[in-house]
């Protein structure tokens, strides 16, 4: 069978993460990129806005700062297709909050099958020459077409193995219990919810032609679990590097700030890294979480004496707050790769991360590596890098050169490549 776009590519993500614009920027450089699907996108030149700005050009401006983050100028708008219900049913469904869970879980539930329904009628119209899906979004409907239409499918998992994340649950359940209600910080952790979007993802690997992941450590545990090596692919994600650089006037001397940058929550580690930070703060140094904490931060409260908190900032902000602190600490238990430690690295910052983070951290070189889940290896790596200023200076040129090796215009060429290798070129189609 031959499609209308068999050198073309439709990209599906409902949301605004960078790694899915970037994919996009970088197939339409490559001349490959046929439409583009996700929720509400920001379009400058639309009436609505030109109405907003004249209108009410104060109030409007504020609102527009977010709602550029769902607009990136190198994306052909032409290109778009929105599905604004799934933005919609998502503010429904915070609003709900923990009243009515059976409506909340309902219409989650919908929201999800609502755009693989329309994903999967894009698939069907379009009949592009390849997918490229980023997780959650196509497991009932999209990713089933595809294989209908014989159209290769690619899945980018923007998140770790789902069985590794139970391990988690369940071990956190179990050493953790006063922790786990923060497990998604202020998010509802809802274990039927969260087992059926498992579910979802696991039946998205079985269907992808091809799946893309962020790191070594994610491509092991799908490895370990069945998935063929030679289906997988590492591409690792990236920073800007030009906006994220090392303060040139820095000196590193025998204070130290400690910097954690991301959701305040127990996925993330915090309650190890406070506990650790306990034990190891001293005249001089400082913790700072950068983020803003739970609502109601319940067993947190008692660790956070001594812990400077700098709350939810701008990103625009966040490259200074970067470049200030000496180390950056993010003890994950459970990522796809966090596009932070790229910007931490960029930055110039050693890093204290596990191998669950997905982070570009090699041991020794830019950073240090600690098992997830404990605060006594915390305790020594913060300890090592805190009281050796000129490890921190070696680590920190290594860091900004490792952030160089991994920009975005090297994830670009990562995911054209990967793209053409299940592409079959319109000649030979049959």
């Amino acid at each position: 069978m031959t499609h209308p776009g068999a050198e073309n590519v439709l990209v599906a993500c409902p949301d605004a993460r960078p790694p899915a614009y970037q994919a996009v920027i970088g197939l339409d450089r490559a001349g490959l990129l046929q439409s583009f699907l996700t929720s509400y996108y920001y379009r400058e030149s639309a009436w609505i806005s030109a109405l907003g700005r004249k209108l009410l050009p104060k109030a409007y401006a504020k609102v527009e700062r977010a709602l550029r983050r769902r607009h990136d100028p190198e994306i052909p708008a032409d290109r778009v297709r929105s599905a604004w219900s799934f933005d919609v049913a998502l503010r429904v469904e915070n609003r709900l909050g923990n009243h009515r869970t059976n409506a909340r879980r309902e219409i989650a539930k919908w929201r999800l099958e609502r755009f693989d329904t329309v994903f999967a009628r894009e698939v069907e119209r379009s009949q592009p020459g390849a997918v490229l899906a980023f997780s959650d979004v196509g497991s009932d409907q999209a990713l089933p077409t595809c294989a209908m239409f014989g159209i290769p499918s690619i899945l980018s998992m923007v998140h770790g193995d789902v069985r590794e994340e139970r391990e988690v649950l369940e071990r956190e359940a179990a050493c953790s219990p006063d922790f786990f209600s923060l497990y998604l910080g202020d998010a509802i952790l809802d274990c039927d919810e969260l087992d059926r979007l498992h579910d979802r993802r696991l039946r998205e690997l079985e269907l992808a032609d091809l799946v893309l992941v962020p790191s070594e450590h994610i491509a092991a545990r799908l490895a370990l679990h069945g998935t063929q090596r030679s289906k997988i692919r590492v591409i690792p994600y990236a920073a800007d590097s030009r906006r994220f650089r090392p303060d040139p006037t820095k000196f590193h001397g025998e204070s130290c700030t400690f910097l954690f940058a991301g959701g305040v929550s127990q996925r993330k580690g915090i309650k190890y890294l406070l506990e650790a930070w306990r034990i190891v703060r001293r005249p001089g140094w400082k913790l700072q979480l950068l983020g803003a904490l739970p609502r109601d931060p319940g067993p947190l409260a008692p660790l956070l004496d001594g812990v400077e908190l700098l709350g939810r900032v701008p990103h625009s902000e966040v490259a200074a707050k970067m470049a200030a602190a000496d180390v950056f600490v993010f003890p994950s238990l459970f990522e796809g790769s966090a596009v932070v430690t790229y910007e931490a690295l960029a930055s110039g910052l050693p890093c204290i991360v596990t191998p669950s983070a997905g982070s570009v951290v090699r041991d020794g070189i830019e950073g240090l590596l600690v098992p997830p889940g404990e605060y006594e290896p915390l305790c020594s790596a913060m300890e090592k890098l805190g009281t050796t200023p000129a490890l921190r200076a070696m680590m920190s040129n290594s860091a900004r050169l490792r952030a160089q090796s991994f920009d975005w215009p090297r994830y670009h060429a990562a995911v054209v490549e990967a793209v053409q290798s299940v592409l079959v070129p319109r000649e030979v189609r049959v």
